[in-house]
This record gives structure tokens, C-alpha cells and sequence, in this order.
């Protein structure tokens, strides 16, 4: 079952204000010339996007560094933001987590969200670190963050950082999801199709799934189909689920890939295509998907509109033995011993080296089209 997790989205800048509001430039820089710190910061978001004037970093940051050096937190937390990223500038990451640090230290909730977010990633799984970034997430949240809130949430699901406490998450996420955070909307359909922190109700889950998955979030779009082919909280269609899991298949989301690659092998409303399912599996697999990774590997195990590759069945279903694949598990059990020892070394070894595809280019709304970023 899908795993929904909140680090995956991409750094929080601080928004002056929404796209389609073009600034007056000539007003702006008179005020800038003059020291006004939100004048250069609003030039440097012009700059940044290209509002009314071409796009340019270079000129973007300079105007951030002169509000930084007024202490204007919007302006020091999208200067980190460049160093992360290394947009403008070389990826610096010592020196994002030091201005986040500095903009956090204000009360500034966007930079208290970044840095717990970039803290995590630079050490998952360390204990003082979730911590911390579950204080961080708790400040921003509790100044209205979004994805502070949905960041929290996930932590005290979790227990991370934090004492486990799903009740507390399903509170923060009912906030973010009211603030109109699709993926919110997501995890919240979660924890009612699961029972987690409130009692099971597969009709909301379902409502709460259908809400996302229009505002175009992946994840509820395969959850939404999925409740089609199972028939769980609506009546079993699986014309429908095909159409939601095209939907997220279309973002490159793994999960979904996989689910069409398998109504193509068995033929579920779609005429029956080997060949489709092939390509699918392996989109799904190069993504990281256990469930890609044991169909492709019995694909190759098989022979099915692929060359027979046992070296290849083997590593496909090593990677995913080692996300807890129960069925690659057993599809081991019983290709191992058809192999030679320098069959399975060099399995192994290529599973070892392999690395997750990154998603598409321009797969997947952000989270601003999400409505999950803070203006």
C-alpha cells in the first residue's frame, strides 16, 4: 500500500504575491534605491519569475542579498533556497542550512519549514534530528504553514521525532486539508480508509480521495482508482480505475504505472498487451516501485515479450526483496537455484549499483497549484 510522504516536495520560497499580480517596476525600484527592504525583495521575485521583466537569477539574488542584509526573512530564506537548489549559484548546502537557520531564529514559518525539511534529508533516520525538525514543523504549523502542517502530521503519525499520536495528525491535517491542500486531502482519505487516529469510514475516505485526485494530486488519483478495482467505499468499476490510473500514470507516478501494466497483462477492460505491460512495469520499476520491480523480474524470469535474463530477473527482484516484496521474496526462492554462483554475483552486484529514475520533467503539479504553498 502507498506510503504518502511529505519530504519528497520541493523548497517553500516566500511569495510576495500571487503570479498574476504584475508589479509596478518603476515604484519598485524608487523604494528599493531608497532601502526599503520589501521593494528589493518584491524586484527580486520579479526578477526570480519573470514578472513584467525578463527572467534573470543573477539580478533575482542580488536584490534578496540587499533585503538580506536588512534581515528581510523572506529574502534570506529564498537566498537558501538558491544555495540548495543551486539556482544561480553553486549548491552550497552548508550555507542554505546556515541562512534557513538565521531566517527560522526570526519566527520567519517558510524558513522553520525548510530547514526542517533540509535537516531531515541530510540526516534520515537520526533521532535528535527528527527532533528538532518536528519542533521547526510545530512552530511553522502553528502559524498557519501548510506543508508544516502536513509535515507534522506525518511525523506524529509516524512517531518520528515526536510520540506517536495519529488523533494529533488527523487534527493537522484536517487544517491543511481546509486550507485546500489536495495532498492533505490525501493522507486525511488515508487515515479514514485505514483508521488512523478516527474510525474507519471508506465513503469519506472515498470523497476526501475524489476532491484530491480532481485537484490533480498522483497519489489521490491512485488511490481513487484503486477503490474502483476493489470496490471498496463506491461500486466496483474498473473502466473507472483505469481512468484515474492513467490520470497519475500520466505524472510518473509509480504506483499507477504499475496498476495499468497490470490490467494490460490480464486484459481488464483493455484488450490484453504483453508488450505495453512490459514497458509499463518498467517505467514503474525504474521508478522504484517493489510491485514494478517483481513484475519486471518475472517478466525477465519468463521470458514474456522480453529476451529471457535471469541475471536481470535476478537484480529486479533482489531490489525488491529489499523493500519487504514478499512475492519477489519467493520468486528468489525459486530462481536462485537454477543459477550459477557468477550468475547471482553479478545479480547482486548490478542491484547494488542500481539507482531510482528520477520523475519526468514537469511531472505533477507543485504545490502551489496544489494549493498546499503559503502566499
Amino acid at each position: 500500500m502507498l506510503r504518502l510522504a511529505w519530504l519528497c516536495l520541493a523548497v517553500s520560497l516566500a511569495l510576495a504575491a500571487p503570479a498574476s499580480a504584475a508589479p509596478d517596476l518603476a515604484e519598485l525600484q524608487r523604494r528599493a534605491d531608497g532601502g526599503d527592504a520589501a521593494a528589493l525583495f518584491a524586484l527580486g521575485k520579479a526578477y526570480q519569475h519573470g514578472l513584467d521583466v525578463r527572467h534573470d537569477q543573477q539580478k533575482a539574488l542580488a536584490y534578496y542579498r540587499r533585503a538580506a542584509a536588512l534581515d528581510h526573512w523572506p529574502s534570506v530564506n529564498n537566498l537558501a533556497a538558491a544555495y540548495e537548489r543551486g539556482d544561480g549559484v553553486r549548491t552550497d548546502a552548508s550555507q542554505a542550512l546556515a541562512l534557513y537557520e538565521r531566517a527560522a531564529a526570526a519566527g520567519y514559518a517558510v524558513a522553520q519549514y525548510n530547514l526542517a525539511a533540509a535537516l531531515l534529508k541530510a540526516r534520515p533516520g537520526d533521532v535528535e534530528t527528527e527532533r528538532r525538525a518536528a519542533g521547526l514543523l510545530r512552530q511553522a504549523a502553528e502559524q498557519g504553514h501548510v506543508n508544516a502542517e502536513r509535515g507534522l502530521a506525518e511525523l506524529l503519525q509516524n512517531g518520528r521525532g515526536v510520540a506517536r499520536d495519529p488523533a494529533q495528525a488527523v487534527d493537522w491535517l484536517r487544517k491543511a486539508a481546509a486550507a485546500g491542500c489536495a495532498p492533505a486531502k490525501t493522507s486525511l482519505a488515508l487515515a479514514y480508509q485505514r483508521g488512523l487516529g478516527l474510525p474507519i469510514d471508506l465513503s469519506v475516505a472515498v470523497a476526501l480521495y475524489r476532491e484530491a485526485a480532481e485537484a490533480g494530486d498522483p497519489a489521490a488519483q491512485y488511490n481513487l482508482g484503486l477503490r474502483y478495482a476493489r470496490g471498496e467505499g463506491v461500486a466496483r468499476d474498473d473502466a473507472a480505475a483505469l481512468g484515474w490510473f492513467r490520470k497519475a500514470a500520466d505524472q510518473d507516478f509509480a504506483y499507477s504505472l504499475n496498476a495499468l501494466g497490470v490490467m494490460h497483462m490480464r486484459g481488464t477492460v483493455v484488450a490484453q498487451n504483453l508488450g505495453e505491460a512490459l514497458r509499463l512495469f518498467r517505467l514503474s520499476a525504474e521508478r522504484g516501485n517493489v510491485d514494478g520491480q517483481t513484475n519486471l523480474g518475472a517478466f525477465y524470469r519468463d521470458g514474456t515479450r522480453v529476451a529471457a535474463d535471469p541475471v536481470q530477473a535476478l537484480m529486479w527482484l533482489t531490489l525488491a526483496a529489499a523493500q519487504n516484496g514478499a512475492d519477489a521474496r519467493s520468486a528468489l526462492d525459486g530462481l536462485k537455484p537454477k543459477l550459477t554462483p557468477a550468475q547471482i554475483r553479478k545479480g547482486e552486484e548490478m542491484a547494488r549499483r542500481w539507482r531510482p529514475r528520477p520523475a519526468a520533467p514537469g511531472s505533477g503539479a507543485t504545490t502551489q497549484e496544489r494549493a498546499c504553498e503559503n502566499e
